[in-house]
């Protein structure tokens, strides 16, 4: 008769697994992004900006709707930012921010 050979696991062998396994698993859920913004909405040349943070957000920009005392309306955008920095953009000083948004990538 052939011989069974058992192969035993150490408890060594055991702790490095499970601790190679902590490590590749999340420890925390992934922090969702979180957007805010503000405008000073009726101030003409009224200034506006937006923040976003998180995971999965790179960059963020500002977006600011205006309107001039013709009634037009235009969009200004802000600069790209990093994550959790503000973008600020100014509407023209005969216009004022009615809404303010934000894009991110």
């Amino acid at each position: 008769m052939g011989r069974i050979r058992k192969f035993g696991v150490s408890a060594a062998a055991v702790a490095a697994i499970a601790a190679a396994t902590t490590l590749m698993s999340p420890t925390a859920p992934a922090q969702a992004a979180t957007c805010s913004s503000s405008a000073q909405t009726g101030t003409y040349g009224g200034t506006g900006w937006a923040m976003c943070s998180g995971t999965g957000v790179t960059q963020t920009r500002v977006l600011l709707f205006c309107q001039d005392s013709s009634g037009g309306y235009t969009t200004v955008y802000g600069p790209w930012v990093a994550n959790s920095v503000k973008s600020y953009a100014q509407c023209a000083s005969n216009a004022w921010p009615i809404s303010v948004g934000h894009q991110r990538v």
